[in-house]
């Protein structure tokens, strides 16, 4: 009987240091708000960005009432938004304006969320988003960066003209700020990217029609056009010196087989003048994005 009340005795001595650390006062011992949001915090910064987003659902878990949720929700987008993983990021960003009006991280979570839907390709949430930002609030900090992404956003939607008076609100609002240059830089290219010739994928499909070829010279494809006009030369040639010595059935199968070849060169002809225009409008795109990612900055998560 003696050991029988002895046992629990002794348990009981061994487990209440334990069972006092593990119901200490405030948020606990081991981990406090500062421990867990920092460990988020330094997975992000080593590009940890999945576990990083652990330890923010964890702070959340544990902290559920804390002033600094709103961080931590921040942050979790964040992590999405630089792991790729564009549509967790939206929800994130979503969640956090929803929830906390009066976050000091609305404006950014505006900004991100604006560059999340941008990398979805939802180009008309995106430009949603940064122009909410400006609205809400003019004098934000993230509102000349807003402004530039809905000028290269509007580029990518094909709308120049918007482009450019996203540019012009910039210069307009944002007097003397470090990107300023920039985004004078800028709008002479805006200018040439409106003004860019085209190649009309009408008339290269209408040319190898006539002349198999001559379509895709026209369009810069040079030696494709060698490629086609022999091919189709070489099976018309063969029909018609079939036909020419009567021999029916070879004709029909160098018609047959080479029908194919010449519709492709026809097709091929018109995709290879779209290519063309696509390829031009992408470098001069490329010249004005070199100008105004550095303002956007778009990996840069400094918060108030």
């Amino acid at each position: 009987m003696r050991y029988v009340l002895i046992f629990p005795l002794v348990s009981f001595v061994l487990l209440f240091p334990l069972l006092s650390l593990s119901h200490g006062e405030g948020t606990g011992i081991f981990i406090t708000e500062e421990v867990q949001l920092g460990l988020g915090d330094a997975f992000l910064e080593e590009g940890e960005y999945y576990r990083a987003v652990t330890e923010y659902k964890k702070f959340r878990i544990l902290f559920p009432s804390s002033a600094r949720g709103d961080y931590a929700l921040f942050r979790t987008g964040i992590a999405f938004y630089l792991g790729a993983e564009y549509a967790d990021a939206v929800h994130s960003f979503s969640a956090l304006r929803e929830s906390r009006k009066d976050s000091a991280y609305a404006d950014a979570s505006l900004f991100f969320e604006g560059l999340s839907r941008w990398q979805k390709r939802d180009l008309a949430g995106a430009a949603e988003s940064f122009e909410a930002l400006l609205q809400r609030d003019p004098p934000s900090p993230f509102a000349p960066r807003a402004r530039a992404a809905r000028a290269l956003l509007e580029v990518d939607r094909g709308d120049v003209p918007a482009a450019r008076s996203a540019l012009d609100a910039f210069l307009a609002a944002c007097p003397g700020h470090a990107g300023e240059g920039r985004v004078r830089e800028a709008l002479p290219l805006l200018r040439e990217y409106e003004n860019l010739p085209e190649k009309s994928e009408l008339l290269a499909g209408i040319l190898s029609a006539i002349l198999p070829g001559s379509g895709y010279v026209y369009a810069g494809r040079y030696g494709d056009g060698l490629t086609a006009f022999l091919l189709n030369g070489l099976f018309i040639a063969g029909a018609v010196t079939a036909v020419h010595n009567e021999w029916y059935p070879a004709a029909g199968l160098a018609g047959g087989v080479g029908l194919p070849f010449y519709l492709g060169n026809i097709y091929g002809s018109a995709n290879a003048a779209k290519r063309w225009n696509n390829r031009v409008r992408r470098e001069v795109r490329g010249r004005i994005a070199a100008l105004l990612d550095p303002v956007i900055d778009s990996r840069g998560i400094a918060v108030p």
